[in-house]
Parts: structure tokens; sequence; C-alpha cells
């Protein structure tokens, strides 16, 4: 195998990320250079990270995940990009194990780690999505929650985006990410076009990880944070089924969510639980974007 260096370029996207983002720099190999693609405007970060000389950090202002991994797949030279996040912990040998299987499995578009959440094998390591591309449906897009820990290597339909080793050559072919994300389902998004793409996805069972699990954010904004979420998983689970669905089965989601949203809030305004009541507003007015076409545009100022 190669120097990894030439192989592997890790990149990291950051929104307002606490100190384990360090404990993430100290898990990757010091020869790898590092993306640090930055969305907030915590004006501190550049100058903690200026002791790793192996890591390059651009500011690209609070643009989504999406459009950020396409900004960090146009500074990439090297044939594979490795994703992970701030609050991840990357084992030993993590990476060179995935290289190298990456390099065994040639049909094989991401190979990712087995997780770890919290020092306890995730229940939701992978999904299995089940997808019909004729039928335009997911006969069963349930979340497989997993409880016994793999022995070997193993295809599966999706994962999320704690740590992935992809090549570049078949993210430029499916043509990135889809900047239309802002946070969530991107990267489930990925994962079914690879696949739709005839590309495999791999768990490696000698590749491992601890997610560190609601941490890779300042606690200070952890309030503000959660609203951002419900609002974008809304937004992004509506847009991911408009996507890949048939027009009826999107339909049926929107009614759902709106019918079920407006009922919680009337309740819950009634008894006074005005927290609830603030969430399914939000959960109303992502539809409401949603159906106007405006884009995933929710966002949270912080300066720091």
């Amino acid at each position: 195998m190669s120097n990894i260096s030439n192989l592997c370029t890790v990149v990291l996207p950051t929104f307002f990320p606490g100190d384990e983002i360090f404990q993430n720099l100290e898990s990757i190999p010091s020869d790898l250079k590092i993306l640090i693609i930055d969305n907030s405007y915590n004006q501190s970060l550049k100058k903690k990270i200026s002791n790793y000389k192996n890591c390059e950090y651009y500011n690209i202002g609070d643009v989504g995940l999406g459009k950020t991994f396409n900004f960090a797949l146009s500074k990439i030279y090297t044939p594979y990009i490795l994703l992970t996040q701030p609050d991840v912990i990357l084992r030993k040998d993590c990476i060179q194990n995935l290289i190298y299987a990456l390099d065994k499995y040639r049909n094989a578009g991401m190979v990712v780690p087995i997780v770890f959440d919290n020092k306890i094998y995730s229940k939701y390591d992978f999904y299995d999505l089940k997808y019909s591309k004729k039928n335009k449906t997911f006969l069963d897009k349930k979340i497989k929650k997993n409880s016994i820990l793999p022995s070997g290597d193993f295809c599966v339909d999706a994962v999320n985006a704690t740590t992935m080793l992809i090549r570049v050559e078949a993210l430029k072919r499916i043509n990135g990410w889809d900047n239309n994300y802002y946070v969530y389902l991107e990267d489930i998004d990925i994962c079914l076009r690879l696949k739709l793409n005839n590309y495999s996805i791999i768990k490696i069972a000698d590749a491992k990880v601890d997610h560190l699990g609601w941490s890779s954010h300042f606690a200070e904004i952890k309030d503000t944070m959660n609203v951002s979420r419900i609002w974008h998983f809304t937004w992004s689970s509506l847009y991911f089924e408009n996507k890949f669905c048939r027009k009826s089965i999107v339909l049926k989601k929107l009614f759902k969510i709106i019918f079920y949203s407006t009922l919680k809030l009337i309740l819950n305004f009634i008894i006074f639980r005005f927290d609830k009541v603030n969430q399914n507003v939000t959960k109303l007015s992502a539809c409401l974007a949603f159906i106007l076409n405006r884009g995933s545009y929710f966002r949270i100022k912080h300066k720091v």
C-alpha cells in the first residue's frame, strides 16, 4: 500500500465545536492532511488549531453540510476522502484499515467503521432502506436497531456520516453532495445514490470509532441547536422523500406532519407546555418552507 498521505485527505466540518474536536485531531495520523471546514462564526477556532501543522482551516460561512462537503471535495487531490465529526475519536489503525478495505473491495464506493456510542456498540450503526427504484418507494425504511457486534465485514444500505471513507471518483460520478441539504439526511442521500449507481457500502469490522454523542457543539448553544435540529430534520425528511419517492407518498407524509403537529400544538397550549408548543410551531414552519420551496434556510447566528 502507498503512503496513506498520498491516498487520503480528512475532512472535518465544524459548527461551534467543543473541546472534543482536539481528541478527534489527536486520533488522526499526523501525516494526513486535515481540512477543517468551519460553518460557524467562531473566531477562536482557527487560532486553537494552529498547533496542528497538518490542518488547513477554511471558514466558508453558515452554508450547511451539503455545500461544506462539496467545497472540501473541490480542494482534494487524493483518491479517497475521509469524513469525520468533531465528537468522534478514531481508534488505533482505523484509517489504515479502512484504506486497506477500499483497496480490497474494488466495487465499494464507501467503507465505514463500526461505531460505538459512548463505548457501547451503536444501535444505529447502519440502516436498511429497501428502496424500490422502479416503484419509487421505500418498502421498509424503519431504523434497524443493532445489538450484536459484527465479527466480519458486511454490506449495508446506508450509514450516518459519523466517519466515512469514500472514493473521490465515485463521488464525482454521482455529482457529489446535494447542496440543498443544510443538515440531516445528506449522508443517507449520498449512500442511496451510490447504491443506485452500483457501488457497495461496506462496514469494516477491524475499523472502529467512538462517537461521544451530543457533544459536537458548545453547551451554551444547546437549546437553539435543538430548535435547529427539529426544523432541519423535518424539512430534510420531506425533501428526501420528495427526491426519491412518488408524489402521493410525499403528500401523505406532509399531511401527517401538519395534522399531528397542529393537534399537539393546540393540546400543549391548553396545558401550558409552551416548550412543546414551540417544537410543533417549528415543525409547521419547516413544512411551510417546504411547500413554498424556500429551501433549507433556518439559521442560527452566534458569535464567540
